[in-house]
């Protein structure tokens, strides 16, 4: 039966690709695969009579096409002799009784196939990639962003295997991708594992399983390793459905103690947006399988972490692409709990390309995960120190120097002052009090002071063009006389209000999303600051220039960064949070510290380069930071100006 007018076109595509590559091979593709019927094709009509093998290539091994004759010149005895498969005619028998333009009686021929499905981009020839790479540029941009199918590219798949092969206790362990797609990474696997020293036959017939929900996924993958092995997979190792809702129990032959890796790229369902979130229906079905792992935000791409630790044996790897959300999202701590109590994790890759390794607009990571190890004690406690390794993992793997500030610090800044940030209320009570400051040249207004002002120890309010509640503002100032207009009864109303009272006086403020903290310091205490900008407002106005001192370091930034890396909306990024910055330790060394803060106020008034030297110089003496830790600050502080 041939599938849906989209997957019909998709498979054509796909189809047509690999017959191209097969002749290239000298192969005659069995008639058994998936591919046909879901193409509404057969090997004779979309496939010309096979050429003669080509040399062994290495090119060719990469892109998927077997080296030298394999079925195709040493037929099964019940192919016939021309090796065609059962029940079908050869290439050239087809090709002779329709007339000698290669189509067989009640089938369009493949050029038209090709022009039909010709709409879709797809890619054809032996410059095209993969298999995969084809089945993505046919299938409408709609059905991969809802479905979540972003092929991973060979180097990364390389890659991710060659990482998991590195941890894994055997030399030659059985792979399973249960969201396998295209089937890059069992390409992937399979080329590694030949590497190893095993047949492209038993790589295909004993060490390669995978399932997904798309069809014609599914039939590509079986396409492409049976053009790379010269032989297809065994009818039981690739199935049809959702891993997650148990399909695995479809593979009969899956070894009774676990695979011996995991790995791939499952896809990215963000609950957040409308074209990936799940039904309740869904919902229900996931925690009756994962239990209170699945909250209301939980991306799918996690649970399939979780799913891949139950389905290796102890010891086993578990390696699959990840949004970067999944180091430090909420919703994801009880993922990373139930993964802390089965699996270390032992190794995180992360992206760093000057563009992105997809399509989708996220940042991806790839967690390296061993099994049947003692697991972290941190998992039954809540997860806090299981969200540690993870964010000490993410720190390591973008170049974060590690932070450790001796005994003897004078608590922390909490202490010391109150660390205000300001939310939804607080937000909306703002935005009818906003004015040009051209508008309002005189009353009692006060400098909107939002992040995209704030650099490194001083604000350029009125200096640049601003964005604050969808609109750009030259010299945005809040009108304090109209506060007193405002509704009374309404939450805005008593959450401007209480934003005002919190943050009147002498303060810091602070930049939320930065590559090092950025901050200025309001001495006068005139400044109003927008949301989602810090406050720091200390009961000690003394105490201001050493709270800055403290916040604007080396150390700090550190520190901070390793708090809550992944959060922030680009992966070089700092988010700081006000638990956070309130939990930052102060200096160790007391006096080099009233130094630092000092040389920054000389800085800040003056613009002068030796005392922003002499801060640093301060800085890292009050904290006994390491001059590798220096140095990493430097390289990522924008001009400071000096």
């Amino acid at each position: 039966m041939s599938a849906p007018g989209d997957d019909r076109d998709r498979a054509r595509v796909v189809a047509l690709a690999g017959r191209e590559r097969a002749a290239a091979a000298g192969l005659t593709l069995p008639a058994d695969l998936r591919i046909w019927a879901l193409a509404d094709l057969s090997p004779s009509d979309a496939a010309p009579a096979p050429a003669p093998a080509p040399e062994v290539r290495s090119e060719a091994d990469r892109d998927g096409v077997a080296p030298g004759p394999t079925f195709a010149q040493a037929a099964r005895p019940e192919a016939g002799g021309a090796g065609s498969a059962p029940g079908r005619r050869s290439a050239a028998g087809a090709q002779a009784e329709a007339g000698g333009d290669g189509v067989a009686p009640g089938r369009r021929s493949a050029a038209g196939a090709q022009a039909e499905a010709g709409r879709y981009g797809a890619l054809s020839g032996r410059g095209s990639g993969e298999l995969a790479e084809v089945l993505e540029q046919a299938t409408p941009a709609a059905q991969r962003q809802s479905h979540g199918l972003h092929v991973t590219p060979a180097w990364l798949a390389d890659d991710l295997v060659a990482r998991s092969l590195a941890r894994s206790p055997e030399p030659g362990p059985t792979v399973c991708d249960p969201a396998c797609g295209g089937g890059a990474f069992l390409l992937a696997a399979a080329r590694a594992l030949e590497a190893h020293g095993l047949s492209r036959a038993e790589v295909v017939g004993e060490r390669l399983w995978g399932a997904d929900v798309d069809p014609v996924g599914l039939a590509a993958a079986e396409l492409a390793l049976t053009l790379w092995a010269g032989e297809p997979p065994p009818p039981d190792r690739l199935v049809e459905g959702d891993a997650l809702a148990g399909v695995a129990s479809s593979w009969p032959a899956a070894p009774d103690e676990g695979f011996g890796m995991v790995v791939g790229n499952p896809p990215f369902l963000n609950q957040l947006e409308r074209a990936t979130v799940r039904s309740a229906a869904t919902t229900e079905r996931l925690r009756a399988r994962f239990g209170d792992v699945v909250q209301a935000y939980t991306d799918a791409a996690w649970l399939f972490l979780v799913l891949g630790c139950d389905l290796v044996r102890p010891g086993g790897v578990v390696t699959m692409v990840q949004p970067l959300s999944v180091v430090a999202a909420r919703d994801g701590a009880a993922v990373r709990a139930a993964l802390g109590a089965r699996a270390d994790l032992c190794d995180l890759w992360v992206e760093d390309r000057p563009r992105r390794t997809f399509a989708a607009s996220v940042h991806v990571c790839a967690p390296v995960l061993v099994t049947g190890k003692t697991g972290h004690a941190g998992a039954a406690a809540g997860g806090s120190e299981v969200d540690r390794v993870w964010a000490d993992r993410l720190a390591d793997a973008v170049g974060v120097p590690g932070v450790a500030v001796g005994a003897g610090s004078a608590g922390r800044l909490g202490d010391r002052a109150e660390v205000a940030a300001g939310f939804r209320d607080e937000y909306y009570g703002l935005i009818p009090l906003v004015r040009e400051a051209a508008d309002r040249p005189d009353g009692d207004r006060a400098p909107l002071v939002t992040t995209g002002v704030l650099d490194w120890g001083r604000c350029a309010w009125g200096e640049r063009p601003v964005r604050f509640a969808r609109r750009s503002w030259a010299a945005p100032v809040i009108d304090l006389s109209a506060v007193d207009d405002l509704d009374p009864a309404a939450p805005t109303t008593r959450g401007v209000r209480r934003w005002l009272a919190r943050t009147g006086g002498p303060k810091l403020l602070v930049a939320n999303q930065t590559r090092v903290v950025e901050l200025a310091v309001d001495v006068e205490g005139t400044w109003v600051p927008s949301v989602p900008t810090l406050a720091v407002v200390p009961p000690q106005p003394e105490d201001l220039w050493l709270l800055a001192a403290a916040a604007a370091s080396p150390t700090a930034t550190a520190w901070l960064w390793r708090r809550a890396p992944g959060t922030a909306l680009h992966r070089d990024a700092l988010k700081v949070a006000a638990g956070h910055l309130a939990a930052l330790p102060l200096p160790v060394d007391e006096g080099a510290w009233q130094e630092a803060a000092t040389a920054l106020e000389g800085f800040v008034t003056h613009h002068d380069a030796d005392a922003f030297e002499a801060y640093v110089t301060a800085a890292a003496a009050a904290y006994r930071s390491p001059p590798d830790l220096v140095a990493w600050w430097r390289a990522r502080l924008p001009g400071t100006g000096a």
